[in-house]
């Protein structure tokens, strides 16, 4: 049994094997490994995995193995700012320039926006391919810790002109980036003992870490990232980054996309926003605001997608996909039915093939154990 000190995780008494459905979904789209887990009130009552860790090894992707959910740890994020402000050290509506002293400096658009703008991509910070085709040797040329780094980051994005008119939605890694460094600044503390402190420990997600994982030895111990290039069939190994760059890129990107866990300590984590109003986790205030979509009925939330889907009611369906390194992830949620889903494949294509495959074991997983 999983423990944890703000609820309880189990494995029911028998777990289905989805081993073939998922065997077949990966030989479909052609990607080198596929897994998936569904875990429903608190229990995992279904998982599968699928393939290999590298194309051309033997070794075996595994349910247990340690993977990069890539964009999914914004809502990790987002929920390490919730418990700041469950804890009055920063409110939603926090504007930048208060956590920063040199403000003056920063385009006069960007010096009002608040928290919550920015983990809702609504502040106008540039997104990751305008900033790396502006800032790319200047980053890799700071010294520093990632802290510092990533203050440099965030300072630099509000210098310059706004990508959109703030209040326009425009996808931001270096807006989670800004968001990060204010959360350090109220706290003295870095965002990743800040996702330590409020994610990792109180849920006991132990088999979680920040930062890319990845083997480049043979065989693998951890799931290689790979690239499937159009009207091909074989997925081509990604070759290691180097440390520097994933040093500096830690601090330019890490708060919207650098956390790794096993799927099961990803649905402890998911699970933990269906069981709140049993644990306190966070506030009830905090916990309904993240769930729900920054403006109108659906759209994104604070880390978050919400929709409206038959499957999901009473309430919402909650979504968020991630990829980074040549790995993608997809949860979709069903909280009023206490249902989480979370699948992974080691591959990114140019055809959206592996988004078609994790769309496909997601919904297996749906129609088993949503209703």
């Amino acid at each position: 049994m999983y423990s944890c000190l703000h609820g309880q995780y189990s494995a029911s008494a028998t777990i289905d094997n989805l081993n073939a459905d998922f065997e077949r979904i990966r030989l479909q789209f052609h990607m080198p490994g596929l897994s998936g887990l569904a875990m429903k009130n608190g229990e995992i009552v279904g998982q599968g995995e699928a393939g290999f860790r590298r194309q051309g090894n033997p070794s075996s992707l595994l349910v247990t193995d340690r993977i990069n959910i890539g964009s999914c740890s914004k809502w990790m994020t987002a929920t390490v700012a919730g418990r700041l402000v469950d804890r009055g050290l920063i409110s939603w509506t926090t504007p930048i320039h208060t956590c920063f002293p040199n403000y003056t400096s920063f385009n006069c658009a960007f010096r009002s926006a608040t928290l919550e703008q920015l983990l809702s991509h609504r502040a106008g910070i540039q997104q990751s391919t305008t900033f790396y085709a502006r800032h790319y040797s200047e980053l890799l040329a700071q010294n520093g810790t990632i802290r510092q780094i990533r203050r440099w980051v965030a300072e630099t994005v509000m210098k310059d002109v706004p990508e959109v008119i703030p209040g326009e939605f425009l996808y931001s890694n270096q807006g989670y980036a800004v968001a990060a460094a204010m959360m350090e600044f109220v706290t003295n503390q870095d965002w990743e003992s800040l996702v330590k402190q409020h994610i990792f420990d109180p849920l006991q997600m132990v088999n979680s870490s920040i930062g890319r994982v990845y083997d480049d030895i043979i065989p693998p111990k951890a799931p290689v990232g790979h690239n499937l290039r159009i009207n091909q069939t074989v997925p081509i190994p990604r070759p290691a980054d180097t440390a520097s760059f994933l040093y500096h890129d830690q601090a330019a990107a890490g708060p919207g996309g650098y956390i790794a866990s096993t799927l099961s300590d990803w649905a402890k984590f998911l699970y933990a926003h269906i069981n709140n109003n049993k644990t306190n986790y966070l506030s009830a205030e905090t916990a309904a605001k993240l769930k729900h979509p920054y403006m109108g009925i659906e759209g994104y939330g604070l880390g978050i997608n919400a929709y409206n889907r038959s499957w999901a009611t009473p309430g919402q369906s909650l979504t968020h996909g991630g990829d980074i390194f040549g790995q993608d992830t997809v949860f979709w949620m069903a909280p009023s039915r206490g249902v989480v889903t979370v699948a992974y494949t080691n591959c990114d294509s140019e055809d959206d093939s592996e988004s078609n495959a994790l769309d496909a074991t997601a919904n297996i997983l749906l129609s088993r154990y949503v209703y």
